[in-house]
């Protein structure tokens, strides 16, 4: 064999083994289902089915399936979609929500504040019509959290009590749903 025909074996190999790799990562993207999806709208229909039991489910899987995701290697963040954080969100919410009707104030509180914190309400919209959208889910949770916790004010004060632990001045701390103005703030007249 010539050395021009051993060149024209090796490239045509490795053009039939690209062309394979090609073939798979196709076929993956043109299957794939994202299952943080599926199972944000099987929580859906079964909350509108009034089966909140597996609603909460489907919702905490949708979760765990956008957890999952956004640890996906190098390879996996390239091939496949990024993870929705707004639905993950929803999930949150639509969960925290359920599980009020369900009388589960501690875990609904849990819920909120997951939600919070995928979509505290400022930064990551893309346009203006998606910030005014995740500005106005996290003010609802906000005020439905606020609402919990003014209803249950012994979940109220330790929440309170968790986030001030080790703090030991003794000093009493403001909690969401307590009156502002009950309390005097920080600082003294002086600092202005």
């Amino acid at each position: 064999m010539t050395q021009k025909r051993k060149w024209r074996i090796v490239l045509l190999t490795a053009g039939f083994f690209a062309g394979i790799i090609m073939l798979c990562a196709g076929w993956t993207l043109s299957t794939y289902r994202s299952m943080q999806i599926e199972s944000y709208n099987s929580g859906i229909v079964a909350m509108r089915a009034g089966d909140h039991r597996t609603a909460v489910v489907s919702f905490e899987r949708s979760v765990q399936h956008f957890n999952r995701a956004r640890q996906l290697d190098w390879l996996g963040r390239f091939l496949l979609p990024a993870p929705d954080i707004e639905l993950a969100a929803r999930a949150s919410f639509h969960r925290g929500m359920l599980l009020v009707q369900s009388r589960q104030a501690k875990a609904a509180v849990a819920a909120f504040q997951e939600s919070l914190r995928f979509n505290p309400g400022s930064g990551r919209a893309a346009s203006v019509s998606e910030a005014r959208r995740l500005q106005e889910l996290a003010l609802v949770v906000k005020h439905n959290l606020e609402l919990l916790l003014s209803q249950h004010s012994q979940l109220a004060h330790s929440q309170g009590a968790a986030r001030n632990s080790g703090d030991g001045d003794g000093e009493p701390r403001r909690v969401p749903g307590e009156n502002p103005g009950s309390m005097p703030g920080p600082g003294s007249r002086d600092d202005l």
